[in-house]
């Protein structure tokens, strides 16, 4: 299974890479017109409000909910059966634990691609910054109401490709060959970065670089446990869920925190209880393959209260 997720600033092109991007590794191009055909064949329709806006109304709140949780169901079943080539939908999110996944993100300056949207459109300078500052903004919100994460942050991808100056083909070429080099098996002892494999477990080398938070509230809750002077460690292991036939790993868990001195792996999220099945799910399936290994995950409740009494303690530790 081959998995390449673009994701993009809208006017940057990222819509024509993709395409190229498929043709030339002859993987399923996965955008949002095969996501409307293919859920439409099992009787699930596109919301009259389009899920990738915030909604105003509770009752297209859950519609929105419904058809994203059957989006991703559905590219996952994809994915088993095909390589994909995955334009936004969260690819980058979907397919995080995934390691043989190549993430790529498409940027151009905002003038530029005002530009390119008043060429493309027919459209005035004052409509087209309107209308790349609206999209910008629902891409942010969208990433945040359903993955909880900060779209404008780049360290989630392995390839960032500004497109002012170079060709939208050319693009797409280096995206392939970046892939096929990033999909090859190699040896990785030694080497800063490099990682050791040991009964399911991916361990990051000495020289890894930490400390790369993908969420704010990762960051928050490692200055709590400094405050508390616990020691830790930001997703110092992966561990390895599921195989397919052919022994390729297809999914794989990376917990947040490891705390050596309680021998405690922690994983956070600050999702709705609806949207966190899928990491309950990870957490249940670690369990089940590692008994040996202590997890435990940190709901949005949990987390909230934690950060209250927090606030508290430092409170009035600055008064003493």
């Amino acid at each position: 299974m081959g998995v390449i997720t673009i994701s993009r600033e809208f006017g940057s092109g990222g819509e024509t890479i993709a395409r190229f991007v498929a043709e030339k590794t002859s993987f399923l191009l996965v955008n949002k017109d095969t996501i409307i055909k293919g859920l439409s064949e099992f009787g699930i329709e596109y919301p009259e409000e389009d899920p990738e806006k915030t909604v105003s109304s509770e009752e297209s709140d859950q519609a929105a909910d419904r058809y994203i949780e059957a989006m991703h169901d559905y590219i996952y079943d994809l994915a088993i059966r095909n390589s994909l080539v995955i334009l936004g939908r969260g690819g980058s999110i979907l397919f995080r634990d995934y390691p043989p996944a190549l993430h790529v993100r498409i940027i151009a300056q905002f003038s530029y691609r005002v530009q390119k949207v008043m060429k493309l459109y027919d459209l005035n300078s004052e409509t087209a910054v309107k209308l790349v500052k609206e999209k910008d903004r629902e891409k942010k919100q969208y990433y945040r109401q359903v993955f909880d994460v900060n779209w404008d942050n780049l360290r989630g991808y392995e390839l960032v490709l500004n497109t002012e100056n170079i060709g939208l083909e050319d693009a797409a070429d280096i995206i392939v060959s970046s892939y096929q080099i990033h999909a090859e098996p190699r040896e990785v002892k030694g080497g800063p970065g490099s990682v050791e494999i040991e009964n399911g477990i991916i361990s990051p080398s000495a020289d890894a670089e930490a400390d790369k938070f993908m969420h704010p509230s990762e960051e928050e809750f490692a200055h709590m446990l400094d405050f508390y002077r616990l020691r830790w460690d930001y997703e110092p292991r992966t561990f390895l869920l599921e195989w397919d036939s052919e022994g390729n790993v297809v999914e794989a868990f990376s917990p947040d925190f490891y705390l050596p001195d309680q021998d405690l792996y922690i994983e956070l999220t600050t999702q709705k209880p609806k949207q966190a099945w899928r990491k309950n799910r990870k957490i249940k399936r670690m369990k089940a393959l590692y008994p040996e290994i202590n997890v435990r995950l940190i709901d949005k409740r949990g987390f909230e209260s934690l950060l209250k009494k927090h606030r508290i303690n430092m409170d009035e530790g600055e008064e003493n």
